[in-house]
């Protein structure tokens, strides 16, 4: 994908549902554009993407996108320059960083019937079952105190470090830090170890919540090319150089759900040993295996902890509404970490941090549901995708909630028309650090009330260019 695809990949993805009541028009793409630069999401002399670029990712006529420009120059929002093209000019507000790689996120937008752009899993009924017994624990043993713990509830932590402690990795109650989820983790460390200028290596493609944390935070990113066996670790030790930091998910990948073998694991280590870089390992979908039992293993026995930072999460095992995260590191940098997350929010609930606490006992139980659960959702997702759109190529995943398809045509405009017809999907080049991906979306394995099905019965037609 070259430059100017990529950008216009990167407008279209924050353009969202941006037509009139399914309409495409000049005056309705203009409007979208005008939001997004005053509210700084597109920053003063920016160029912006080519109209032909543009039109092609948005899938509608140049001559709309020309007659949008002309109104934003019209309003003083752009500028065009004669042989160099249009440039954001509106600067009443400071750049922002937000690159709309988590819109999924965010409520469904009008006109929006079927949204299949983020991978988040119903909750489990064993949620609302430990509700009484927090209430008992509340009034006996916390009520009486201020409600502030900015590392987690000690006895969190302390079941957080067995759990952890099991999987071959000692680790004691201070060695962990509770966070309001694995985004809140994944900030944390972003802000700690990659700040502006920084260069971060990361798997191509990658957590699009990671890649906005690092971005926001001004590092520089360099993507290594995934495959269906994960990294190679030569060119992952390459791309290490000088880098603050290297973010992988060795037990299970998002979006593609591969996982990275004991061998290939062991090798990316000694890949990476000379490096002075800090390792984020990632297991945020540990869990979600399909072929096996239990949590996946990552990099927790192949690599020096004190140069290891675990990111963990009971978001995918039992609720997103649960917002539970950690990190696990060695002491002086969980402490470090811990005098950051106090100017953050000063400390996480009491009430999700005590759920969490009754909950962590059940997650065998609960990872031997998810995974019956989940086989069976990819296989009724992937029989409506063979059955409607037989070209469709997909990596077959280890596990996860959601699968890494390969359409074989240019996924961002399919994408736009797609949502114009009521069909949100999340398109490759969210994924990735340098907007590659352009064929791909990642689709979940889960829809509820047969909704799957009927998405790519709407996406079909739209190939098939009806």
């Amino acid at each position: 994908m070259d430059m100017e695809q990529a950008a216009a990949s990167r407008v279209a993805r924050m353009l969202g549902a941006w037509r009139s009541g399914g309409a495409a028009s000049a005056s309705a793409l203009r409007q979208e554009l005008a939001g997004l630069i005053e509210g700084a999401h597109l920053a003063p002399g920016q160029p912006m993407p080519a109209q032909r670029a543009l039109a092609e990712a948005l899938g509608v006529a140049r001559g709309t996108v020309a007659r949008a420009y002309a109104g934003l120059a019209a309003t003083g929002h752009v500028s065009a320059r004669q042989g160099a093209g249009t440039f954001v000019r509106f600067g009443r507000r400071g750049a922002g960083g937000a690159h709309g790689r988590l819109a999924s996120f965010d409520e469904e937008p009008p006109g929006v019937a079927i949204d299949l752009s983020s991978g988040a899993l119903p909750g489990s009924a064993v949620v609302a079952e430990s509700m009484p017994e927090i209430g008992r624990l509340l009034h006996e043993h916390h009520l009486a105190g201020d409600g502030y713990h900015p590392a987690g509830l000690p006895e969190l932590r302390a079941a957080i470090a067995a759990m952890i402690s099991r999987t071959g990795l000692a680790t004691r109650s201070d060695e962990v830090l509770v966070t309001a989820g694995s985004q809140q983790a994944v900030r944390l460390i972003a802000a700690a170890f990659a700040g502006p200028g920084s260069l971060v290596a990361v798997e191509d493609p990658t957590y699009r919540g990671a890649l906005e944390a690092f971005a926001d935070g001004g590092a520089r990113l360099r993507g290594v090319p995934m495959s269906p066996s994960g990294v190679d670790p030569d060119q992952l030790a390459r791309a290490a150089d000088n880098a603050e930091l290297v973010y992988l998910q060795a037990a299970l990948h998002n979006p593609t759900g591969v996982h990275t073998s004991g061998r290939r694991r062991s090798e990316i280590a000694a890949a990476l040993s000379e490096h002075r870089a800090m390792i984020v390992d990632d297991q945020s979908s540990a869990d979600l295996s399909w072929t096996r039992s239990g949590r996946l293993p990552g990099m927790e026995r192949h690599v020096d902890p004190d140069r290891l930072l675990l990111v963990g999460t009971l978001s995918k095992l039992f609720w997103g509404g649960i917002r539970v995260g950690w990190i696990r590191g060695s002491q002086a940098t969980v402490s470090r970490l811990t005098d950051m997350r106090r100017g953050l929010d000063l400390s996480g609930s009491v009430l999700d941090q005590l759920s969490a606490v009754l909950l962590l006992p059940r997650a065998e139980s609960q990872q031997r549901a998810r995974r019956e659960w989940l086989a069976t959702q990819f296989s009724a997702a992937t029989a409506a995708v063979r059955s409607e759109l037989p070209a469709w190529q997909w990596w077959l995943p280890a596990g996860g909630s959601g699968f890494w398809v390969d359409t074989g045509t240019d996924a961002v405009a399919l994408a736009q028309r797609a949502l114009a017809r009521g069909v949100r999907m999340t398109a490759g080049p969210a994924f990735s650090p340098h907007e590659g991906f352009g064929t791909f979306l990642r689709l979940p394995v889960w829809h509820p009330d047969g909704q799957f099905a009927e998405a790519m019965a709407v996406v079909a037609d739209l190939v098939r260019g009806r």
